[in-house]
């Protein structure tokens, strides 16, 4: 078993090499979430995503979104994107959950939205809905706490 952790979905292909523009933009999204640039590799790993035994963040072609898709996480910016990776997965390194379990990323996309700072509102509600439909896919009910039902409904 690998140790990456990553948001998943049908984003832009992880396959499409960041340019240098791109590089440039999501550099200036990390900075916009306070995240130390040192630990984003670009245009290496399999995927954008976490992996534990470097402590780095792979960032590829994925970070994109599919504005296509009606899926929240398929949908979440760049922004969000490194936040789960970042604010999601990173604190929670070497953790007792399995890598890539549903309760994983269900925590570091529920984590993101709680802690990172300079989300929209749409970044955050995707991130919920991210976790949300994490434990929905595994067949697990989640009672909704009031954050969650503050950023998805917009009342406690």
């Amino acid at each position: 078993m690998h140790n990456e952790r990553s948001a998943s979905g049908l984003r832009r292909s992880p396959f499409y090499m960041l340019d240098d523009d791109d590089i440039k933009h999501i550099k200036s999204e990390i900075r916009a979430i306070g995240a130390d640039e040192g630990v984003f590799v670009f245009n290496e790993g399999r995927q954008t995503s976490y992996f534990d035994k470097r402590d780095v963040i792979y960032v590829r072609g994925d970070i994109f979104p599919d504005e296509n898709s009606t899926h929240p996480r398929d949908l979440m910016s760049v922004r969000a994107v490194l936040a789960h990776e970042y604010y999601g997965h990173r604190p929670n390194r070497g953790t007792a959950l399995l890598e890539n379990s549903w309760n994983d990323e269900f925590r570091a996309s529920y984590l993101a939205s709680r802690n990172a700072p300079n989300l929209t509102d749409d970044d955050r509600r995707y991130l919920v809905q991210d976790a949300i439909q994490r434990a929905r896919e595994e067949g697990v009910k989640i009672n909704y706490n009031s954050f969650m039902r503050r950023i998805v409904y917009g009342f406690v």
